[in-house]
């Protein structure tokens, strides 16, 4: 089986291609797929392997890049928290563990 997609990553690296990255989130991170996930998937997608067919080392990897807003809305009312106060109360580092548990949901 011909695995062009990782046989051209080790092409570039070896020939030591200027890298082009690009974060993306993962995929549903406040909810169920719809239409928009497609549409912005696709256009991620295009960009992607522009950059990769014009000579860049592109390499897809999920990040974190969703404003987190509809994340910290539902958090805020599963515990109750009301305010900044609430927050600085329970812990910054515990209010981000619990919004990455939310995100990991979608992502699993």
């Amino acid at each position: 089986e011909i695995d062009a997609f990782r046989t051209s990553l080790a092409q570039a690296r070896a020939e030591g291609r200027e890298r082009w990255v690009f974060y993306d989130g993962p995929p549903f991170a406040t909810g169920l797929p719809h239409y928009g996930h497609i549409l912005a998937g696709t256009i991620k997608d295009v960009v992607t392997r522009f950059w990769a067919q014009n000579g860049k080392l592109v390499e897809r990897r999920w990040g974190w890049d969703c404003h987190g807003l509809p994340i910290e809305y539902e958090i805020e009312q599963a515990l109750g928290v009301k305010g900044r106060a609430d927050v600085e109360a329970m812990g910054i580092p515990a209010f981000n563990a619990e919004c990455r548990a939310v995100v990991m949901r979608y992502a699993a």
